[in-house]
């Protein structure tokens, strides 16, 4: 194997560590080489951190001089709540600069390759770009669309049942599946559900079994007549950290008791459903860079025929449900011919616990990827 893809795929081994930590700022690993030795690696380790280019630097164990520096993204040349990493690698003298994938943020001014190159730095990009790409897509389809990049949790039983007759729901997967679930809230802006899994599961949105636990992803509900109530676990935990969408059919008191407990909620000028367009932009315009949507059956319904999912974790337990009373993974009419089904691109199929997990994407990863 080429020795800079050797080095780049160490940064990108470093990027992964910030998995639960850097939104909503993208994962970054960086590696300084000099006479074919690292003698400097650094990652970032989320927002008001240094960046991953200033931890490799000030962990150099000698002078970065005329050094190499692999780096999963483009350096930053803007003021944020750091400094430019440009700036730093200028008063470095290191000499060049390669790095994976180009940055399309919004937000920033300016652009690092060019302000780098400008000062003699030898700038190349693209080396792994691919798998650069795949660990932050949901930061560059933010950037690119203004909306968060949608992915699908279920845990179905093999006939795709998500309750039973009765009801009961809980627990369909294994608890390696679980702590799964935990480990993509924790990576994630936002976890969303509809009234109907609120009333049936109280669940809590939460990441309490994947370590660290450095910060909670924004619990969203969509809630068209607000039946949520103030004992449900949402909002008695951190309600400040719930988002409520209902609609002109939901109660001005109810609407100001949970507003009066800190909970945040909007009402948008719609009679019947909440509008699912206008909950991704408001979310997006919160700078939530990725939603995981946990349910339940008419909310996976809504956004399939919307076709607003972009990534699916699907599990599927090892047993038959079956009956017509027992609800299916995707509620609502459903489509009229298998000419209208939308394939996905399946990325992995693994076994997790006794469970099987299917892992998909609506399309190709790098639809979103900067030019």
């Amino acid at each position: 194997m080429d020795q800079d893809i050797i080095f780049m795929k160490r940064a990108l081994e470093l990027s992964r560590l910030g998995a639960s930590m850097t939104h909503p700022n993208p994962m970054v690993g960086a590696v300084i080489v000099k006479n074919n030795r690292i003698i400097g690696e650094g990652w970032h380790r989320g927002p008001g951190f240094p960046h991953a280019e200033i931890e490799a630097i000030n962990s150099c164990r000698e002078d970065p001089e005329g050094a190499t520096l692999f780096v999963t993204l483009e350096p930053c040349n803007h003021w944020g709540k750091t400094p430019p990493c440009t700036d730093a690698i200028i008063k470095a003298r290191i000499a060049i600069v390669k790095f994976a994938v180009k940055d399309n943020n919004c937000d920033v001014t300016g652009c690092g390759d060019e302000k780098l190159r400008a000062t003699g730095i030898k700038v190349e990009t693209g080396l792994c770009r691919d798998e650069a790409f795949e660990i932050n897509r949901s930061f560059f389809y933010h950037c690119q669309t203004g909306r968060p990049w949608i992915i699908m949790k279920s845990a179905t039983s093999l006939d795709g049942k998500i309750t039973t007759a009765g009801g009961e729901s809980r627990w369909i997967t294994g608890q390696p599946a679980r702590q799964m679930v935990h480990q993509l809230r924790s990576q994630v802006g936002a976890v969303l559900v509809g009234s109907g899994t609120l009333i049936k599961d109280n669940p809590e949105l939460t990441n309490r079994l994947h370590e660290p636990i450095v910060r909670q992803p924004l619990k969203v509900l969509l809630d068209s007549e607000l039946r949520v109530s103030s004992e449900k676990r949402l909002v008695k935990d951190n309600p400040d950290n719930l988002l409520v969408f209902c609609t002109e059919r939901a109660s001005l008191s109810k609407m100001k008791t949970l507003q009066d407990r800190g909970v945040r909620v909007k009402r948008q000028s719609v009679s019947q459903k909440v509008d699912l367009i206008d909950v991704l932009d408001t979310l997006g315009s919160l700078k939530i860079r990725s939603i995981l949507v946990e349910g339940g059956s008419e909310i996976f319904g809504s956004f399939l025929r919307e076709d607003l999912i972009q990534e699916f974790y699907l599990f599927y337990a090892p047993f038959f449900i079956g009956g017509a009373a027992s609800k299916g993974v995707a509620g609502g009419d459903g489509i009229k011919a298998l000419q209208d089904a939308r394939r996905l691109k399946i990325n992995t199929i693994d076994k997790v616990g006794e469970d099987i997990l299917i892992h998909a994407y609506k399309e190709e990863l790098t639809a979103c990827l900067p030019v």
